[in-house]
């Protein structure tokens, strides 16, 4: 038991010390220190009555000698019971500490009240089951049912911990995330606290509790038996509990690793899928390449053979710049498709919005850009690709209000379910009805400009679907076209 609680402590230093700036690690830290303080502080407790001692000794697997000098030891038995208390209340404060911190379902200066609550009643709580203190109490206040009250209300606002623990976790399941790691991730949370409380209350739940009385004799103190009504049921299965809530726990570090690690898979998954996608999309490019250098070449060839014929040289030359200019176009598109590393971290999504907006205004375009920013909103993005895709489609607006002295570009944001949503909307052409299902096509595009080879939109597609979020395209002939960016707010 000894050798899996060090292991359990090692496993938590390693694969979470470098996050300790974290709130939420703290808390796990808190949660699993005071299920250890607990346990160490209870079962020390516990051998100082000869009725556990076989309990303990098969336990541990103490050898006669050791457990003899456990005994000889002496341990100050007021000190254990302070760190019962506050192994079980670090417990319950850390839970529900690290359920607002973990789903940030909170401001921060809420946050900063919470917790000031939490650390209050972690403070009343430990001090009332304080051995010194609580006799020095009973003296001052002479009213038992006074006292009881207190207990009984202590007592339920750990329950009412436990609770709103639970129901913070549990909402933010069902209700907030859209990214499907951060699903999953609350989901192991909630599976893997449910049996971990339910060992915790099985073993602990008439912890804190006063188990020292004052006797006849002035400093001299009975220390009472755990109020353990249910030994018959306990005892025996006490050392797997123990064992499972350990395992429980290890696993449940392994899996709050996984949160951070995320980035680093993610950008693998994200590479693959791309580049399935667009594995004939580069095949094409390359043979194109290879088609276009071999009419430089050709071209070049004859405007050497015919150095005399201005005609000639002059169409020849126009040959040689569509060619580059090809050249360099396809290289452009090969490299937005090729380029898909996401390093994803939480931000506020107006900040990519913003500098798409000031990137387009510098191109001194013809038509006015209107913004409407909504409440604020934050999503896990990478800023450098999300800032490009919504450029993109702010430059496909401007480009089809080329021609219309009233051209108008509106940017709005807003919130829906979950989604924080931007919305691009042009007074432009439109698009036919027939072309929309292939507007997110690689190579796709209605535009006879020989610049234009329809990446840009499949390019948006790819990037939007790597935020796990979605695009939609609505648009009326002659009226306007809508792009509409959904990405989920955490």
């Amino acid at each position: 038991m000894l050798f899996v609680t060090l292991v359990l402590l090692i496993f938590t230093i390693l694969f979470t010390y470098k996050k300790l700036n974290h709130a939420s690690t703290r808390f796990m830290y808190g949660i699993i220190i005071g299920w250890v303080l607990s346990f160490v502080s209870f079962t020390l407790y516990l051998s100082k009555f000869n009725y556990y001692f076989n309990v303990i000794h098969s336990f541990f697997d103490f050898s006669p000698g050791t457990w003899n000098y456990l005994v000889l030891t002496k341990f100050n038995p007021n000190w254990l019971i302070r760190m019962l208390n506050v192994g079980v209340g670090l417990f319950y404060c850390s839970l529900l500490g690290f359920a607002i911190a973990f789903t940030r379902s909170l401001s921060l200066s809420k946050q900063r009240f919470v917790y000031g609550g939490i650390s209050l009643f972690f403070i009343i709580e430990t001090a009332y089951y304080d051995p010194a203190f609580h006799i020095a109490l009973s003296h001052w206040i002479d009213s038992l049912l006074f006292l009881n009250t207190i207990e009984i209300t202590l007592m339920s606002l750990r329950y009412l911990i436990l609770i709103v623990a639970f129901g913070v976790l549990i909402n933010y399941y069902l209700n907030y995330p859209k990214i499907r790691f951060i699903k999953n991730l609350t989901l192991y949370h909630v599976l893997l606290f449910i049996p971990l409380v339910v060992i915790h209350l099985f073993i602990f739940s008439w912890a804190p509790k006063v188990l020292v009385k004052e006797t006849y004799l002035k400093g001299y103190f009975n220390y009472l038996q755990p109020p353990l009504g249910y030994q018959s049921i306990l005892l025996p299965v006490f050392p797997f509990a123990i064992y499972l809530t350990l395992i429980l726990m290890i696993y449940l570090v392994y899996k709050f690793n996984s949160i951070e690690n995320y980035r680093k898979n993610r950008d693998i998954q994200i590479n693959k899928s791309i580049d399935t996608a667009t594995l004939g999309t580069r095949a094409f490019t390359h043979a194109l390449k290879n088609h276009l250098i071999g009419i430089q070449s050709e071209a070049s060839y004859l405007k050497e053979r015919h150095q005399a014929d201005s005609e000639s040289l002059y169409s020849l030359d126009l040959i040689l710049q569509s060619s580059q200019s090809a050249l360099t176009s396809i290289n452009e598109a090969a490299d937005k498709l090729k380029n898909m590393n996401l390093n994803l971290q939480p931000m506020s999504i107006d900040i990519p919005v913003v500098q798409a907006i000031a990137r387009l205004s510098e191109q001194a375009i013809g038509c006015q850009v209107d913004y409407s920013p909504g409440t604020p909103a934050t999503s896990y993005i990478d800023p450098g690709h999300l800032t490009e895709a919504i450029y993109n489609l702010l430059l496909n607006a401007s480009e089809s209000l080329q021609f219309r002295e009233d051209g108008r570009i509106m940017v709005e944001r807003s919130q829906q379910n979950g989604w924080a949503l931007i919305r691009i909307s042009d007074n432009g052409p439109g698009v036919a009805e027939e072309h929309l299902d292939a507007i997110f096509d690689p190579f796709f595009t209605t535009k006879a400009s020989v610049n234009n080879w329809g990446i840009g939109l499949s390019y948006c597609h790819k990037i939007i679907l790597g935020h796990d979020g979605k695009i939609v395209v609505e648009s009326k002939k002659d009226v306007g076209t809508t792009f509409t960016v959904f990405l989920p707010i955490i």
